[in-house]
């Protein structure tokens, strides 16, 4: 009967630590890493005022955080290492593509 109870325990528990929200892999938390992208666009928050998306990039390891204005059409792009540090940063722009007509997002090193 004690081990009944004691296995469901013991299965939280190793669930518990494999689903954590680690930063081992990017050293600083996601809100870091929108917190430098947004002390280092020149831009925020008067043009730029939303952060679009804040991304880990396990290919490259680095964050990539897009802060755009209102409507996400325009706007800057920061590459923030692990250490905390802007690789590079780019401009973003919404277009149209001529083929599908879809929206395309597209990123300018």
């Amino acid at each position: 009967m004690r081990l009944k109870l004691l296995l469901p325990l013991v299965l939280c528990a190793v669930l518990a630590g494999c689903a954590s929200d680690s930063v081992s892999e990017t050293d600083i938390s996601r809100a870091t890493a929108i917190s430098i992208a947004e002390r280092h666009c020149p831009q925020y928050p008067d043009q730029y005022g939303y952060v679009d998306h804040a991304d880990w990039m396990t290919d490259g390891g680095y964050w990539l955080v897009a802060i755009t204005d209102r409507d996400g059409d325009v706007g800057q792009a920061f590459k923030i290492s692990h250490a905390g540090v802007v690789i590079d940063s780019g401009s973003l722009k919404q277009h149209t593509d001529p083929v599908t007509g879809h929206l395309v997002r597209k990123y300018y090193w």
